[in-house]
């Protein structure tokens, strides 16, 4: 085809698509606003659902008891897993009446309260769709109120309203609210008791617990029932099974990820119980069989404060869920970790290897002042216990560990005795001491004491030096005496306690509260107990210790808390 012949074509072609743009520009489209066949257009109304209807009746009757006007928080369509919420703000000394209410088509959901650090300050999880939970003081001036639907899909409304606390009961029956302190929450009805069970198991565990999970789940022997769990970096997981009547005995154990067997419950009469640390954020799975027939188990999970490790009894059966790595790589890692803190080079006091039931035992010299010792596993070791005595047999310091156990000793130099032992699996170990470059006089006049103290701090992922509790100061304690200590607490501020005991008593009780308040909860623990305490107000607070028997001198310890 010649040149020619393929211009004209071109030119030709150009003008075909001149003429269909032309064409297509021309053609009328339709008129904004108005749709196909005439019709007119589709409007978004600024209207939201009210939901005043909803919560109209048991209001009233709240008002009647001595409550004040309604204020909705939210309402909105829903469905099982969401939620309606939004922060409260609560005169000191007053109360508070929160209410959920649902239509027909909504069998259960659940309310709760929650501090702004995340804590769960009330509860109302019975199995209705009629929730409501009264807050009274002491309580923070701010909290977060929701709703969740947990089953069922319909309209779900919130509301509040303001309760004088003279009124407090009187409202509370009007509407038989729960989340007042002693009472339960209303979680697993068709297990009567079971508030009270876990309550005495915690008791058991020492420390401070918070529920993130509670679950009836259908078991069959023929196959595997699942519950994930997650165990956030330096905090204890606590998992209780109890089984319904038709279940004669089950199974319960731990598998991580890859589905290897972390850990298996223990037996605690028909029921069963894990107790799972970790230092880094790991996903489990609790995985219940029931053997003999089918029927229903009730699954509480339990979330410790970070660092509490160091305040759970010792007679406790913990597991620990970490990473191996080879003693080499395992002992630089470490130095990394630690290199820089306060602390002097690390000396090499012996190596060995930790085994299961042999307890290896070698001399160790402590400086004068403070030192921190190390023992370092490596793969495949799992759950090493170390122990460090005097000359004279008296227990200095302990420390449990996954991989790794930390000893702190403060005092006068002297010869002592260290004692290492594999609770789980064999493998080597190094131990290594560190002297620390500050000794606070606090701490070297109480060296058991100052062991625990530092152990707790160091349970909190922290790298632990003497200068971390330099502020400590020592207080004598007795059973049958309480010890009230005055605390400075700023406004809108957060305080975290710490009471760690020395030689000879036993049982801590700590009890934090504003001055003047009735109710405040109480933590305890057998050698180291903490709590923290905030405040919207800055009005005058105290710490309540006591201890449960002996005498001993505590070293008591304040800091600014997140």
């Amino acid at each position: 085809m010649t040149s020619a012949r393929l211009s004209v074509l071109a030119r030709l072609s150009m003008a075909a698509v001149a003429l269909f743009v032309e064409a297509c520009s021309a053609a009328p489209g339709p008129r904004e606003g108005v749709g196909p066949a005439g019709e007119g257009s589709v409007r978004v109304l600024p209207e939201r659902i009210d939901g005043r209807n909803l919560l109209a009746a048991d209001s009233a009757k709240a008002i009647v008891a001595g409550a004040g006007k309604l204020t909705m928080v939210g309402a909105d369509v829903a469905s099982e897993g969401d939620r309606v919420g939004g922060f409260v703000e609560i005169p000191e000394g007053a109360c508070a009446l929160v209410m959920g209410r649902t239509t027909p088509t909504i069998s259960d959901i659940d309310l709760y309260a929650f501090e702004e650090d995340g804590d769960t300050f009330a509860a109302d999880e019975s199995p209705d769709s009629e929730p409501a939970v009264l807050l009274c003081p002491p309580h923070p001036r701010r909290l977060y109120v929701v709703a969740r639907v947990m089953s069922g899909a319909g309209v779900i409304a919130l509301g509040v309203q303001a309760v004088p606390r003279a009124a407090a009961d009187a409202v509370a029956r009007a509407v038989e609210a729960r989340g007042r302190p002693g009472e339960e929450t209303g979680r697993l009805e068709a297990w009567p008791g079971l508030e009270t069970k876990v309550n005495t198991h915690r008791a058991e565990l020492g420390a401070r617990w918070e529920d993130v999970r509670r679950v009836a789940v259908p078991v069959d022997p023929h196959v595997a029932s699942r519950v994930g769990v997650t165990i956030e970096p330096n905090r204890c997981l606590d998992v209780l099974v109890t089984p319904s009547e038709e279940v004669p005995a089950m199974e319960v154990i731990a598998e991580d990820a890859a589905g290897r067997v972390v850990a298996r419950a223990r037996d605690r009469g028909r029921d069963r119980t894990l107790l799972l640390c970790s230092g880094s954020p790991v996903e489990l799975t609790v995985v219940v069989r029931p053997r003999g027939s089918a029927g229903l188990v009730a699954v509480v999970v339990g979330r410790s404060a970070v660092g509490a490790e160091g305040e759970l009894s010792s007679s406790v059966c913990m597991e620990r869920v970490f990473p191996t790595l080879e003693l080499p790589e395992a002992r630089a890692d470490h130095e990394r970790r630690i290199a820089g803190r306060g602390l002097g080079a690390a000396k090499t006091v012996a190596t060995g290897s930790a085994r299961v039931g042999v307890r290896t035992a070698f001399p160790v010299d402590l400086p004068a002042g403070c030192a921190r010792i190390d023992v370092v596993g490596g793969k495949p070791a799992a759950s090493i216990a170390a122990e460090l005595w005097d000359e004279q047999g008296t227990l200095i310091a302990e420390g449990r560990g996954g991989a790794s156990a930390t000893l702190f000793a403060c005092g006068p130099g002297r010869r002592a005795r260290a004692d290492v032992e594999a609770l789980a699996r064999p493998g080597p170990f190094a131990v290594e001491l560190r002297a620390d470059k500050v000794s606070p006089p606090a701490l070297v006049a109480e060296p058991v004491a100052a062991a625990r103290l530092l152990g707790r701090l160091h349970a909190s992922g922290e790298v632990t030096d003497a200068a971390r509790a330099a502020a400590a100061r020592p207080i004598a304690l007795e059973a049958g005496k309480l010890t009230t200590i005055p605390l400075a607490l700023a406004p809108s501020a957060c305080l975290e306690v710490l009471v760690a005991l020395g030689a000879g008593g036993s049982g801590l009780d700590l009890r934090l509260a504003e001055v003047g308040a009735r109710e405040a909860s109480v933590t305890r623990a057998r050698w180291v107990v903490s709590d923290r305490i905030c405040s919207s107000s800055g009005k005058a607070a105290s710490a309540e210790v006591r201890l449960a028997s002996g005498k001993a001198t505590a070293l008591f310890l304040t800091r600014t808390a997140p």
